[in-house]
């Protein structure tokens, strides 16, 4: 039986990044993914923004993008429509997993498609047995699966710190879609999409993906009813998605001996940053791998570069979502109308700081609407 110096379960954008890494630096890599073709189940994530995207440390690249977006447009639960004129882009998930896991193949990585792990064992070296009784070893392990998965409970880590404010979602792909398809289109309001957002995305030629993201309620219920605008009259559903999002869960336990866990496994939402977790841990593995020690302690430093560098991000996340949660429509929209005369694509992509550049907007609204400041309550 062949020893691997890295498995990795989950040909996910995380997963395959991890995959590259470690084997451009001439070790032994393997891929392990559940689908046998990557037309099955692509991931509902196909919406990035190139500043965004770079930020992470990644460069949009044509072969899976399949419509550019001048900016997003935010709308409130009375219509009051917040535009941010930063280029994006659509993406193909078929193309755009394709496209890193042949990356990988390239630097020397090996895969296995259409087989799905059923069970991990770690002791002197990683086992991983496969639904149809294959047996796989390695010295180290990358789990970048699905959310919720029974493999993490098997390495002995929680992942999430809140795994109760998952996000449920739905997402519909559409043909003939009546909806401007400069910009990407996010809802709000406890009417739209309770807990978290409603989205269309443009794809081009009126094809568009709609999405419905809600906690403690059903996403198909309030799809249902976010389908019956006039945009939707006459579109046909080509395909439908069901998933979670781990928008406010918080990553907390990313590793234990010989594992680390990254994307939607280790509840790092957005595609680009899981992509960064995945890079960073494959970069640990590498060092690790070098020098022989794949103990919790040596592989600690993913999680603790991860955190300094990215908790922020989902922290900000949380407070915002869990702010709009206390807020009425009304209340929302009033939010929202303080902001409209505020120049926010200038702020957001002026200052590179979350912290100073929210504090700048609450400031500026705060001046456009004194009485705001009856809402600041509902921050504590």
């Amino acid at each position: 039986m062949s020893l691997y110096d890295l498995i990795v379960v989950g040909a996910s954008p995380a997963g395959l990044q991890a995959a590259n890494i470690v084997a451009e630096r001439g070790f032994d890599v393997l891929v392990i993914e559940k689908r046998s073709d990557f037309s099955i189940d692509p991931g509902p994530a196909d919406t990035s923004f190139d500043g965004f995207f770079r930020q992470m440390g990644f460069e949009p690249v044509s072969d899976y993008i399949t419509h550019r977006l001048e900016g997003m447009r935010i709308t409130s639960p009375l219509n009051t429509t917040l535009e941010i004129n930063t280029p994006g882009f659509s993406i193909d998930r078929e193309k755009f997993d394709r496209y890193y896991l042949d990356k990988a193949l390239g630097v020397g990585a090996s895969v296995e498609l259409g087989r799905r792990v059923n069970r991990i064992d770690i002791d002197e070296k990683v086992s991983v047995i496969t639904e149809d009784g294959k047996k796989f070893r390695s010295r180290a392990i990358v789990i970048g699966s699905g959310t919720r998965d029974k493999l993490i409970n098997q390495v002995g880590l929680n992942t999430m710190r809140y795994p109760n404010d998952l996000a449920k979602s739905i997402q519909v792909e559409m043909e003939g879609v009546e909806v401007p398809e400069t910009h990407f289109h996010y809802y709000l309001g406890k009417k739209v999409s309770p807990g978290w957002k409603a989205t269309i995305s443009p794809k081009g030629d009126g094809r568009a993906s709609i999405g419905c993201f809600v906690r403690d309620a059903d996403p198909e219920k309030y799809l249902d009813r976010f389908l019956e605008r006039s945009m939707f009259d006459g579109a046909e559903i080509i395909r439908i998605q069901r998933g979670e999002d781990q928008i406010i869960t918080i990553p907390s336990q990313l590793v234990n001996d010989r594992v680390m866990v990254v994307g939607g496994a280790a509840g790092q939402a957005g595609i680009a940053f899981a992509m960064a977790a995945g890079r960073l841990s494959g970069k640990v593995a590498v060092r690790a791998l070098k020098q022989k020690n794949l103990r919790k302690e040596n592989l600690m430093e993913y999680q603790d570069r991860w955190r300094k560098k990215y908790l922020k991000y989902y922290r900000a996340g949380r407070f915002s979502l869990k702010t709009i949660e206390k807020m009425s429509d009304e209340e929302l929209d009033e939010v929202m109308k303080a902001l409209e005369p505020i120049n926010l694509t200038k702020h957001l992509t002026k200052n590179k700081h979350l912290t100073t550049t929210a504090l700048k907007i609450g400031i500026r609204a705060l001046i456009n609407k004194p009485s705001l400041i009856k809402h600041t309550k509902k921050l504590l």
